[in-house]
């Protein structure tokens, strides 16, 4: 199993380095998406997992023993226990090649991982038990983050007398926020569909498409958003936030551009 010759210069590969903000949440899912993308294109990430994820068997090494006893007629005797050394160190050659790749797959992991937070890869011997303590040390955290903005995602109701823009840039900006947190706490359908029912109290006409089976994305209902914006003339780049009056106006948005027809 050779490397690349990409991979043979490992010390200048630079994964996304792991932040925390002073919330507790962190980049871990930006940090695992990009460093699969580069440990794998410069052949190193079959150290670490995947479908060419094969470690050498290596036999748990058994020390050779003397011990001091008697033999059979009481004299006082030593008896030599035989150990594995010889095949531990034929099977330590053998996969040379693959223990010095997943050692420099060990060192590329660590160098993104925050000082403070080293002492996590403390007891790893591979890449591969690297990857999984870093996943058991910030997926949990994610996932407690990603819940408490779902909820905020949930609960965030244009009222009528809320700013429909600024509503929907917050919106977005959760919704994006969530994503890193934990990309498959929310489907973009269902984002979508909290949108608009977020936007307005009148969801017959959602209901109704959703029973003719139009499918749409987060993204579609935006634009539609958007253009509507600037149809109303209060998109940011018309008029001031602070000089938006029609609050109500937002609320028909969606309702007009679903009954329109959504492809």
């Amino acid at each position: 199993m050779e490397l690349t010759e990409e991979s043979k210069d490992w010390k200048h590969i630079v994964l996304t380095p792991i932040k925390e903000a002073e919330d507790g949440s962190n980049n871990y899912n930006e940090f695992k998406r990009k460093s699969v993308f580069e440990l794998d294109a410069a052949g190193y990430w079959k150290f670490i997992d995947g479908p060419d994820y094969n470690p050498p068997q290596i036999p748990t090494l058994q020390p050779t023993q003397e011990m001091r006893g008697l033999d059979l007629a009481g004299n006082p005797t030593t008896i030599r226990i035989p150990g594995n050394e010889a095949e531990v160190q034929a099977a330590r050659d053998k996969a040379k090649i693959w223990l010095d790749g997943d050692k420099k797959a060990l060192a590329i992991i660590a160098k993104a991982v925050p000082v403070e937070k080293l002492h996590v890869l403390e007891d790893c011997t591979s890449a591969h038990t690297a990857w999984k303590a870093l996943k058991s040390e910030y997926e949990p955290t994610n996932t407690l983050s990603a819940l408490t903005i779902m909820q905020q995602i949930i609960g965030n109701q244009c009222k009528p007398d809320d700013d429909p823009v600024a509503w929907l840039d917050v919106m977005i900006r959760l919704y994006s926020r969530l994503r890193d947190a934990d990309p498959k706490m929310m489907p973009d359908w269902d984002f979508a569909k909290h949108l608009i029912t977020l936007m307005t109290q009148n969801d017959s006409w959602l209901r109704e498409a959703e029973a003719a089976g139009q499918t749409f994305s987060s993204q579609t209902v935006i634009h539609r958003l958007k253009d509507e914006e600037v149809e109303l003339g209060i998109a940011p780049y018309i008029t001031s936030l602070n000089t938006i009056v029609a609050t109500s106006k937002g609320k028909g948005i969606v309702a007009r551009f679903f009954r329109a027809g959504v492809q």
